[in-house]
């Protein structure tokens, strides 16, 4: 597992790191969807109890907002001089 601490000790992350950490955000964001798609199921969400839908809709909103970022970031890195690139 990769730790925090090996990634801040470096000014630039090597290509596996990256993917660890990418692999890593896109569990999170699976088990975000996970979450809510359980939420929903559980609690049985409909759009006339306000307080259920809300949330439900407050959190999906939550995991695309995560996602559009850590896949940006991603994205971004992978063109950038944050990687190193070792051959």
């Amino acid at each position: 597992m990769i730790k925090l601490k090996d990634i801040l000790t470096e000014e630039t992350a090597s290509k596996s790191d990256v993917q660890k950490m990418e692999k890593m955000s896109n569990d999170i964001i699976k088990q975000m969807k996970k979450l809510n798609d359980l939420f929903k199921k559980k609690h049985k969400v409909t759009t006339s109890d306000s307080v259920l839908y809300n949330t439900l809709r407050d959190w999906e909103q939550l995991m695309r907002k995560v996602d559009v970022k850590y896949g940006g970031w991603f994205g971004f890195v992978k063109d950038s001089e944050y990687i190193k690139w070792l051959n």
